[in-house]
């Protein structure tokens, strides 16, 4: 199962004929896999195969969705942005509520260095704002237009940062921060080792919400921004694993 959605995750959707020649199973056993993984939540069956059932397919979706809570994320990671530092941001969508106030501008912010793996979001700062912006180099992942692999890792390798603004597709307590594609979880944890504070940008209709691999566990990001909406049960397993949860102010 773990071994279909890994396809799942590169190509988006799968043949049931393609995926039982891929792992030399009968069809009946990848039908009753994909009805297993439907059961989780982590696919939609439909005739012939499947789909996935994750944030990266509907990139374009989950930009319109949860927008007012995502744009308070975003502004209460703006106002921890101070001169001179070197910051990193992830892709995702709250992460472009973030773009979206570096770009209507900082000003107690002087220079500072931009780092992302995000084409979008390096699209977006370049020529916009008045700071210096780093692109990762590395195969492109074109669901969220992203660079991944051993390049972008490399390249990672190279630099220190002094703020990392992490996303998620998921996060729950037994199984921490999660993300749908394993290639970007080995470039977030890079960036996490190399950071000096890493703040989740995660806002709250990720809690509990099923996806396929682990980030770092709940404890692993000690700050996380989100919205008033998480309920009491997150923000205490939380803190109980050594997480500040930071709630962002409601914007118009």
């Amino acid at each position: 199962m773990q071994l279909i959605m890994s396809a799942l995750s590169a190509q988006g959707e799968c043949r049931t004929s393609e995926l039982a020649q891929r792992f030399r199973l009968s069809e009946n056993t990848i039908r009753r896999d994909l009805l297993e993984l439907e059961e989780q939540g982590l696919l939609l069956r439909v005739h012939g195969g499947a789909v996935l059932v994750d944030q990266d397919v509907a990139y374009a979706n989950r930009l319109e969705h949860s927008v007012p809570q995502k744009r308070a994320i975003g502004r209460a990671a703006a106002a921890l942005i101070e001169s001179g530092q070197n910051i990193y941001l992830d892709v995702g969508s709250t992460t472009h509520e973030l773009v979206a106030a570096i770009r209507e501008g900082l000003p107690t912010v002087t220079h500072l260095h931009i780092f992302t793996n995000g084409v979008k979001i390096a699209g977006e700062l370049i020529g916009q704002t008045p700071y210096n912006v780093h692109l990762i180099g590395g195969e492109i992942y074109q669901n969220t237009f992203c660079t991944v692999g051993p390049s972008a890792l490399a390249h990672i390798d190279q630099f220190r940062f002094d703020l990392f603004f992490m996303g998620a597709n998921g996060v729950d307590p037994e199984r921490g921060w999660t993300n749908s594609n394993h290639m970007e979880v080995l470039v977030k944890r890079a960036v996490i080792s190399r950071s000096k504070r890493v703040f989740a940008l995660v806002d709250s209709s990720k809690w509990r919400v099923p996806s396929l691999a682990q980030i770092v566990p709940l404890g692993g990001v000690k700050h996380w921004l989100v919205d008033a909406g998480l309920p009491a049960e997150a923000k205490a397993s939380a803190r109980a694993a050594g997480v500040e949860v930071n709630v962002a102010a409601a914007t118009q």
